[in-house]
């Protein structure tokens, strides 16, 4: 998987377009890898995996020190700054942004959050509803 640019020359940025009706797209935003709040909100992903697959999630971990990730994918340093800036981010804030296969914002939301509340928005978009009823069991 690569992380795709706005276009082929420009590695500044990150085209989520790229992932439209194809993922969704959680983008968690924290100080760095350390933040205790971001550690907790990784844990419940690690421990939900399964769950976060057949959502059809995609993880953007975009930290303002250490490295960002889509999944396990480095991000450069660029493409981090690219993100905050698009989703008007400051320094120190803890932010999870929730994009939907449609490419639309779903959620917006200050860190500490459940990923069940997630899933509960995710389980309510009509698309998923469709899948869930089409996907066998």
């Amino acid at each position: 998987m690569m992380v795709p640019s706005a276009s082929g020359r420009d590695q500044e940025r990150v085209d989520l377009r790229a992932y439209q009706w194809k993922n969704r797209l959680l983008i968690l935003f924290a100080p760095s890898e350390k933040d205790l709040i971001y550690q907790s909100f990784k844990e419940q992903l690690q421990r939900r995996a399964q769950e976060v697959h057949d959502r059809d999630l995609l993880i953007f971990h975009v930290l303002e020190t250490g490295e960002n990730r889509l999944a396990n994918l480095p991000l450069n340093k660029e493409q981090g700054i690219f993100l905050r800036k698009k989703f008007s981010i400051m320094p120190g804030q803890h932010m999870v942004i929730l994009i939907g296969k449609d490419g639309e914002l779903k959620l917006r939301k200050e860190l500490p959050v459940e990923l069940s509340e997630i899933f509960s928005v995710i389980d309510a978009m009509p698309m998923r509803q469709r899948e869930m009823r089409e996907r066998p069991k």
